[in-house]
């Protein structure tokens, strides 16, 4: 028993000198040391030049890659929720033959609220396609020909 410092082991320390073992896990052994400040360094470009593109043009083109992944994504989601509503369907043309009118109630319900799903991924689509337009290969042309010393 370890009653004010005292224990029944001789070389035992006493409980005021022992860690709980909730604080156990939390302490590191390991000395720890003053972060050191950097010094008037010029930061490191996140992204690097892609084959002769100027610097600036590497952001809109991560831009438009994010872009053409989400309309993809949700493109790829607007399709499930087409194959559930064609589900739905068939299950109330079933559920309509039986005569059973509490199924179709709440099937048509399910229908509208997959309809509400189909009508928001539309405009999410639609903006992200407004917003990330890709140029077309006429519109590219010209830009750079302009560029060029030879096309005078």
């Amino acid at each position: 028993m370890d009653v004010a410092g005292l224990s029944h082991e001789r070389g035992a320390p006493s409980s005021a000198t022992r860690r709980s073992a909730s604080t156990r896990g939390r302490r590191s052994h390991a000395a720890v040391r003053a972060e050191t400040t950097r010094r008037g360094r010029e930061p490191v470009p996140a992204v690097e030049r892609v084959a002769g593109a100027p610097a600036g043009a590497a952001p809109d083109t991560a831009d438009q890659l994010q872009a053409d992944y989400f309309v993809r994504l949700l493109a790829g989601r607007r399709g499930l929720i087409d194959q559930r509503i064609d589900e739905y369907q068939r299950k109330i043309a079933t559920a309509e033959a039986k005569g059973d009118a509490d199924a179709v109630t709440n099937l048509r319900r399910l229908v509208r609220v997959a309809d509400q799903d189909r009508e928001t991924l539309d405009v999410l689509i639609d903006k992200l396609r407004r917003r990330f337009v890709r140029p077309t290969m006429a519109e590219a042309r010209p830009a750079a020909r302009r560029g060029s010393p030879g096309a005078r």
